[in-house]
């Protein structure tokens, strides 16, 4: 079976590893903290999906902020904010070797080079899922749309046998997989999404809905801004993907909201500089203007 840690059991994590655990093909430990980790711990990690409720009890949970065990696992997914990678990069060198496979499913699209940078071995690849999962409470996860489509690779093609055997793992419990031959392209096509409406329902403080119903044309500069960062790094994407993305979002429930935009909404911190902050900055590099994500991120920002 494959050794696979899951570092963050939120939203994202904790509907992964509660799946895997409950289909049993992995042998699956959760890293959790705080009030997370003692329910679960003393009770279960209970999931909402779309109506649906199950509960499992994971064999295996370290906590991230006592950890004291030295299991190398031959898969990691990291499923935390990005402003936390430097926190975690700690539990991460207790558990890996230089065969230890590392896929960040974090939102933004550097996570390769900032995890790579805290570590002396594992390999970090790269990785993305859309889901609209929150943690309710510790120890409850609801997802509330269908949506579950998780992606990572390798564009070396270095690992592919074991990538192969983690995504037939993932599939065959339930969670819709694919192992790109394009991860790069893949991970901006869905940081266009998740970079847009973050920003967007921040900043107008409203639900995705109403921002595709009401501040539609704002939306479409701010896609395009996006894509202009993109193609300045060497990443095609343009109409179509901005097409693709509109479309995903009519399929997601009108009050939907986006997890920086509940972070704003809770004073807690965001995850502002991944999500708007990188195109501002990326964008002054390269040349390329972008004066509406840079309008949203200074007022956000302040």
């Amino acid at each position: 079976m494959l050794k696979i840690g899951i570092i963050g059991v939120g939203g994202v994590g904790g509907y992964i590893g509660a799946k895997l655990i409950q289909k049993g093909l992995a042998e699956v430990t959760l890293f959790a903290r705080g009030e997370s980790y003692n329910f679960i711990k003393n009770n279960y990690l209970k999931v909402i999906d779309c109506g649906d409720e199950f509960i499992v009890n994971p064999k295996i949970l370290i906590d991230t902020e006592n950890d004291d065990s030295d299991e190398i696992f031959d898969i990691i997914f990291i499923a935390t904010k990005t402003y936390n990678f430097e926190d975690i990069a700690k539990n991460l060198a207790l558990h890996v070797d230089e065969n230890t496979l590392i896929i960040p499913l974090s939102n933004g699209v550097n996570h390769k080079v900032e995890l790579s940078s805290y570590l002396s071995k594992g390999v970090v690849l790269d990785g993305c899922v859309y889901i609209l999962s929150n943690i309710e409470e510790a120890g409850f996860i609801h997802k509330k749309a269908k949506t579950f489509y998780l992606i990572f690779g390798d564009y070396k093609n270095r690992f592919q046998p074991k990538l192969q055997r983690l995504a037939d793992v993932l599939n065959e419990s339930g969670l819709k997989t694919k192992l790109s031959q394009n991860i790069e392209y893949d991970c901006w096509v869905k940081y266009l999404l998740i970079s847009s409406f973050a920003t967007l329902t921040s900043y107008y403080k409203e639900p995705m809905g109403f921002v595709l119903e009401h501040k539609f044309a704002t939306l479409k500069e701010v896609l395009k801004e996006i894509c202009a960062v993109a193609n300045a790094q060497g990443v095609n994407i343009g109409e179509s993907e901005i097409e693709k993305t509109i479309k995903q979002i009519r399929n997601i429930p009108y009050e939907s909201k986006t997890s920086m935009q509940l972070d704003f909404e809770q004073n807690s911190k965001t995850e502002l500089e991944s999500l708007c902050g990188y195109i501002v900055k990326e964008a002054k590099i390269v040349g390329v203007e972008v004066k509406n994500m840079q309008t949203m991120y200074e007022k956000l920002k302040g």
